[in-house]
């Protein structure tokens, strides 16, 4: 039993790791606002393919997350009801909840419409205010991404109090430290990672 613990344990906490992307989304949205127009060039195609194409594996990384926690909960003796009773599990449970609907937000309503607007620019007769749009939207998309990445750092956070919890104080610092790198992330390319 202690190796299956263990195992769902290495499973949960490699899962949260791949579940950063928005960090490496955010980088890469703020490297490219940087570089200035033209919007609809090579870069823009690669970078658009490469935030659609992380869709279905981030849902996939959700699912293994819920799944595997799941399955920490009951090995550990509890039924599933421990998620709601328990602050921290039930909090870890929101923050994966908030991170799906973030995520089906962007996939379902903002990338098909920037994908349409994409569409048009390409073509010779785009209306002048496509970009426009299209800055707008992927404004949008940042704030998603900038929500699902303090919905990951946070529960990966709760994730060490699961069963060892720290001071409250202690939670409330970590929460503003998180808060202040999502920050940094979304408004800077983050040069020198932490600092």
């Amino acid at each position: 039993m202690d190796a299956a613990i263990s195992t769902l344990k290495v499973v949960h906490i490699l899962t949260a790791v791949l579940m950063a992307w928005p960090f490496y989304a955010l980088v890469a949205v703020n490297q490219r606002a940087r570089l200035g127009p033209p919007v609809g060039d090579r870069l823009d195609t690669f970078l658009e393919n490469t935030i659609k194409n992380r869709a279905i594996p981030c849902f996939v990384f959700q699912a293994t997350a819920l799944l595997s926690g799941l399955l920490l909960v009951v090995l550990r003796g509890f039924s599933v009801s421990y998620l709601v009773s328990n602050p921290t599990l039930a909090a870890k449970l929101a923050l994966l909840v908030l991170i799906a609907g973030s995520l089906s937000y962007v996939m379902f309503a903002i990338q098909p419409q920037l994908d349409s607007l994409f569409a048009r620019l390409a073509s010779s007769a785009a209306p002048p205010d496509v970009a426009g749009k299209i800055a707008v939207l992927r404004l949008r998309r940042k704030r998603m991404a900038s929500a699902c990445l303090f919905g990951v750092l946070s529960a990966a956070m709760l994730g060490l109090q699961v069963w060892a919890p720290f001071p409250g104080y202690l939670t409330f610092l970590f929460i503003l430290a998180i808060a202040a790198f999502v920050w940094r992330a979304y408004s800077s390319v983050i040069p020198y990672g932490w600092v």
